[in-house]
């Protein structure tokens, strides 16, 4: 999975720099500063996951060199046991480590080539050492830069910058070797640039191949991401009452089975109410079916205020009326929710809108089936409308 901190929130220009990244790969090695941060994040990723075998496997190859040095210069070995083990070995794999685990991608190359070119240094102190030729120097220096450019795959101009020095930094410690330029200087220093180009040649179309293969991971990662998004879209419009923004029946269903079937195994209390908007068809007949979609909306914004967003549920189950899912509550916590439902309709009103009063059926369950609540509830709904209107009854059922 990509990161896309550094990424823009808006999916749309997003897809258009991937697409155009794309049409542009075979010729174009930068990316928009949009895309080259989080790029520098995704391939430092893979760089440290495979930087510590890597330099691991290089470095005890390097150590295994301890039997050359003995057996060129075995009155030097300690000498060469320290500048392998302790000078060079050590530091680089404590910059590899560092630089892994504790530094930003952005200076993550630099801080492991500043180590690489201490090893340069320490790589020709030891063919120095051994009195070697240019020849076995440039054989060494060449399976340097290959650990450099290939095995390490530092950033494009990272690797550019480092060969460069390391060519260089060789040229000036070995000057003595290299200046009188007879056939085997021609032909060390001439294997010397060439395995600088055909590394970097290696290195350039590696980076090419994890740019490509990053935007096509990137492009199908925002496709999983709006097809995701409007999936999500698409549940919450099945899922909500087109007028009134609230859950619809169906919701409703869902999770009223589902908090019948956790109360009763749970042994919890379960309140219901049915909210009916009173005289609602003299309304709309009086005012108008637009007053009226308005006076719904304004019911159900009153009630939502009433309720705990996060625990309870309230829905639009059918024209007029509503219905709240109480989790966890009491007969005293579910009266107390009916009555703010009143106060809050007493409140005033928009201008122009008409105030409505409801009436609530409150039932509250303790291990009684879905059915039977909702009957419950319905009975009171009624009572309360026999009663007169604006007003509550509660039914209390046990199990």
């Amino acid at each position: 999975m990509i990161d896309t901190r550094f990424l823009s929130d808006d999916k749309r220009p997003l897809r258009t720099l991937v697409d155009e990244a794309l049409a542009h790969a075979p010729r174009k090695m930068l990316f928009p500063k949009e895309l080259s941060d989080s790029y520098g994040a995704y391939s430092a990723e893979i760089k440290t996951r495979k930087a510590l075998p890597a330099a691991a496997i290089c470095l005890a190859l390097f150590n295994f060199g301890l039997i050359l040095d003995y057996k060129f210069a075995p009155h030097l070995i300690w000498q060469f046991l320290g500048i392998r083990f302790l000078a060079s070995t050590l530091p680089i794999l404590f910059v590899v480590w560092i630089s892994g685990r504790f530094l930003s991608h952005t200076v993550r190359d630099w801080v492991i080539a500043a180590g690489l070119v201490w090893g340069a240094v320490m790589l020709n102190a030891l063919v120095a050492m051994r009195g070697a030729t240019a020849a076995h120097l440039a054989f060494s220096v060449g399976l340097y830069l290959i650990v450099i450019n290939i095995v390490f795959h530092l950033a494009p101009r990272v690797a550019t910058t480092l060969s460069c020095i390391v060519c260089l930094t060789t040229v000036l410690l070995a000057w003595n070797r290299l200046v009188v330029m007879d056939d085997q200087t021609i032909l060390a220093l001439t294997f010397l640039i060439a395995a600088a180009i055909i590394t970097l040649v290696a290195n350039f179309r590696h980076d090419a191949t994890m740019r490509h293969l990053y935007l096509l991971i990137l492009r199908e990662q925002i496709r999983t991401q709006d097809m995701e998004q409007a999936n999500q879209e698409l549940s919450a419009i099945s899922y909500t009452d087109a007028l009134t923004g609230v859950s619809n029946r169906r919701r409703f269903d869902i999770e009223f089975e589902l908090a019948c079937q956790n109360a009763r195994e749970q042994k919890g209390v379960l309140g219901l109410l049915l909210i009916d908007v009173d005289h609602f068809k003299r309304y709309n007949d009086t005012h108008g079916h637009p007053a009226g979609d308005a006076c719904l909306k304004q019911v159900a914004a009153r009630i939502s205020d009433q309720i705990r967003r996060e625990q309870d549920v309230i829905a639009r189950i059918g024209g007029e009326e509503f219905a709240i899912i109480l989790r966890e509550t009491s007969v005293a916590g579910a009266d107390r929710v009916a009555s703010r439902i009143h106060t809050a309709l007493r409140a005033e009103w928009p201008q122009g809108l008409p105030p409505v009063t409801v009436s609530i059926g409150l039932a509250i369950m303790t291990g009684s089936s879905t059915s039977t609540i909702m009957q419950a509830a319905d009975t009171a709904l009624y009572e309360a409308k026999e009663r007169g209107r604006n007003r509550t009854i509660t039914t209390a059922l046990a199990a």
